[in-house]
């Protein structure tokens, strides 16, 4: 095999409409995969956004529309067509990430999460179909005579990135980082209570809002997901990183197509 056969393609998609918002999910996402195949090759990953048009059903999270908003629905149906493309390309998967919202502890009657199992898995095969439907029939044959087959929706490459309550709860896991921050650019002002989290990092997904109590607020997501993020000790927490990697690691497909872009220079 070539290298040339062995890239594969994740898109991002995130509620977080800030500038940084997707640059800071495509961080930690490459890092995460890094527990699921360790040593794969990153260069050989294409992270790939998301389009503008489809962007705005996640801004203001039109995703979980009730439909009675007209522009909103036809955002939403806009969102799962193209989500369903991608899913009928050959190695390439849809990283869709909302947080929960709630404290871990909570998780159990968390609304986002079944409202993206309720109105975007389960609604994506029915796009599928009604758009096959209504599709103009191919004159396109194969040898038989029959029409070629549709493309296969590959519903289990499309993975649910979900911190608690916020991707605020994942980052500040990187306390030599968020306390070097707050130093640099506040004079340390909050820096004791940031380093006073080293014993407990298991509470950051039970906290109401990490990042309205500090300094930081959300302006140093990118650097504090880009520059020394404690992979293993977000993991080792049990909380909601290690239930996104260990989706992740579930999913037989992206284990597969990672394993194939080791070794390549």
């Amino acid at each position: 095999m070539s290298p040339e056969d062995t890239r594969l393609s994740i898109v991002i998609l995130t509620e977080d409409s800030g500038e940084d918002g997707r640059p800071t999910v495509e961080a930690l996402v490459g890092r995460m995969l890094e527990l699921v195949v360790p040593g794969y090759g990153r260069h050989r990953v294409d992270f790939l956004p998301s389009e503008p048009r489809e962007e705005e059903a996640m801004r203001g999270n039109v995703w979980k529309s009730d439909g009675k908003n007209p522009i909103e629905h036809e955002r939403r149906v806009r969102l799962l067509r193209y989500i369903a493309r991608k899913l009928s390309l050959p190695d390439t998967f849809v990283f869709f990430h909302i947080d929960g919202d709630q404290p871990w502890a909570e998780r159990g009657t968390c609304e986002n999460i079944a409202k993206f199992d309720r109105k975007v898995v389960t609604q994506l095969p029915h796009v599928v179909e009604r758009g096959r439907a209504n599709a103009p029939r191919t004159r396109q044959r194969a040898k038989d005579g029959a029409e070629p087959p549709a493309p296969a929706l590959q519903i289990e490459h499309l993975l649910l990135v979900c911190p608690f309550r916020s991707i605020e709860a994942w980052l500040y896991q990187n306390i030599r980082r968020a306390s070097e921050i707050c130093r640099r650019e506040h004079g340390g002002r909050h820096a004791g209570d940031i380093e006073a989290w080293q014993g407990k990092r298991e509470e950051f997904d039970e906290l109401p809002a990490p990042d309205q109590a500090l300094c930081l607020k959300k302006a140093y997501n990118r650097e504090l997901a880009s520059n020394g993020f404690p992979t293993q000790l977000a993991y080792d927490v049990g909380k909601s990183f290690a239930e996104s990697v260990d989706r992740m690691g579930r999913c037989g497909a992206l284990r597969a197509a990672l394993e194939r872009t080791r070794g390549w220079e």
